[in-house]
């Protein structure tokens, strides 16, 4: 007996734990439950949300910037003189001028105290040999990827939660067995004590009902704590701290062992790679950020120049009703070209650092197609293995009912004894829990089998931008 229970914990263990309202939770109220609540869900849509706003980051560089500068300075003497030139201080002066400049001339200044300076400048870029458009393409294509992220990991939730549902509800029948099995030890106990006292039994089979009756509680204690980490698990799946198992509304529905194994191995593994699921339209895209990231270093290389349109106009003076006819103020228009010639080899090294990058974006595509191949088929095969076992018991259970009965009517005959009833019982009721530990064990393949299977939502990875 404490094998069969070793199965049923090494089954459960095989179920990944993550990280009273008198509701009733349907599996659809629970799913709803971890998409609004679940720490993990709920991080990804705030890296979304961070994508988002990186991308409308990236689509402003098409449009023009606008600086102002604005300054005011305070002089508390402003007066500068006094200041005279006389024809002696400018050499080279032309002897005419010398004949009529003969007096010297005052050029001293009274300046207000509150001088104002600003400056406004218009900057558009005109052409940059596509790093704007790329940059926008490759923070599109992030964005997509936390999306699809996000829709990932909601798909290992629902199979999770599919999952630990399943095992909750099949422990919950092992839980049924368990009061069967000890109702049937204790009268063994008492039948062998009987017996012992009457000369009829032996000590060791006194003892050898008790220990069948420890190996149950055993069995009980295991049961309980693997029973008590399903439950903490869907609670923080869920983000429903008081989650108890008399709130949930839920039977498993065993007609999805028949949609998925009526498929071969072959089908599996190829639905399980298609280029349509989301684990690897996620990996392809990364190759797709690593192509922009090339783009853009590409765009930077030494000697393209960058265009752009600037346009400044600036004053300084005093804000005065004749400000417009002061020399003070003008309006520039410049069509700059800037670009770098060498910077020690640094641009060269960006274009060889994301065709790495492309490289290994390859390399991480091909990887998880063998491990999703793999997965998928140990995964079948578990199932297969599970679904034969399943059958197995299914008819041992029909014989073991099959033979109790005929040990009761000779029991009524007097041709047999209760104690062989009892322990007829017990064979049975110790293949009724390995049964339903194999249906945690299928449970569980299956739930990965149609994570592995399924595509997800048919997203488009970028939206292109303009050049």
């Amino acid at each position: 007996m404490r094998k069969i229970f070793l199965l049923l914990l090494s089954a459960l263990i095989l179920v990944p734990l993550p990280s009273g309202t008198g509701q009733r939770y349907t599996f659809d109220d629970l799913m709803s439950a971890i998409e609004s609540s679940n720490t993990d869900i709920r991080k990804s849509d705030q890296e979304i949300l961070e994508s988002h706003y990186d991308t409308l980051d990236a689509k402003g560089a098409y449009t023009p910037t606008i600086d102002l500068l604005l300054t005011g300075t305070y002089m508390a003497n402003p007066s500068l003189g006094p200041i005279k030139v006389s024809p002696s201080d400018v050499k080279g002066l032309p002897d005419i001028m010398a004949s009529v400049w003969t007096d010297p001339i005052d050029v001293s200044m009274k300046m207000d105290n509150n001088r104002v300076q600003g400056q406004l400048t218009l900057t558009q870029p005109i052409y940059t040999w596509g790093k704007i458009s790329n940059a926008v393409k490759l923070y599109e294509t992030v964005e997509s990827l936390r999306t699809m992220e996000r829709n990932d990991k909601l798909d290992q939730k629902e199979t999770e939660l599919r999952t630990r549902l399943d095992a909750l509800y099949w422990m919950g029948e092992i839980y049924d067995l368990l009061d069967s099995i000890d109702e049937t030890a204790d009268r063994l106990i008492s039948i062998a004590e009987t017996g012992k006292e009457n000369g009829m039994l032996l000590e060791e089979d006194v003892l050898d009902a008790k220990i069948q009756q420890r190996q149950s509680d055993v069995a009980r204690r295991e049961l309980d704590s693997q029973y008590s980490a399903v439950i903490e698990g869907l609670r923080t799946l869920t983000g429903i701290p008081d989650l108890s198992p008399d709130m949930i509304d839920y039977t498993p529905d065993t007609s999805l062992y028949d949609s998925i194994l009526s498929m071969d191995s072959e089908e599996i593994k190829s639905m399980a790679v298609s280029p349509d699921s989301l684990p690897l339209r996620m990996l392809s895209g990364m190759g797709d950020v690593q192509e922009y990231r090339k783009n853009i270093a590409k765009g930077s290389i030494y000697g393209l120049p960058d265009i752009a349109l600037q346009v400044s106009a600036s004053y300084g003076g005093v804000i005065d009703s004749n400000w417009l006819d002061s020399d003070t103020w003008g309006v520039n228009i410049t069509l700059a070209l800037t670009t770098n010639l060498w910077d020690g080899g640094k641009k060269l090294n960006d274009i060889k650092r994301a065709e790495s990058g492309i490289k290994s974006a390859e390399l991480d595509y091909e990887a998880a197609v063998r491990t999703i191949e793999e997965n998928a088929v140990s995964a079948y095969n578990e199932a297969m293995l599970s679904m034969e076992k399943i059958e197995y018991l299914e008819a041992k259970a029909d014989l073991n009912d099959s033979k109790i009965a005929k040990e009761e009517r000779r029991l009524e005959l007097g041709t047999s004894s209760e104690s062989d009833v009892l322990t007829m019982k017990l064979d049975s009721l110790q293949n009724e829990s390995e049964l339903l530990s194999e249906r945690i064990k299928l449970s569980a393949s299956v739930s990965t089998l149609m994570y592995l299977t399924s595509s997800g939502m048919n997203q488009p990875l970028i939206t292109d931008g303009t050049v």
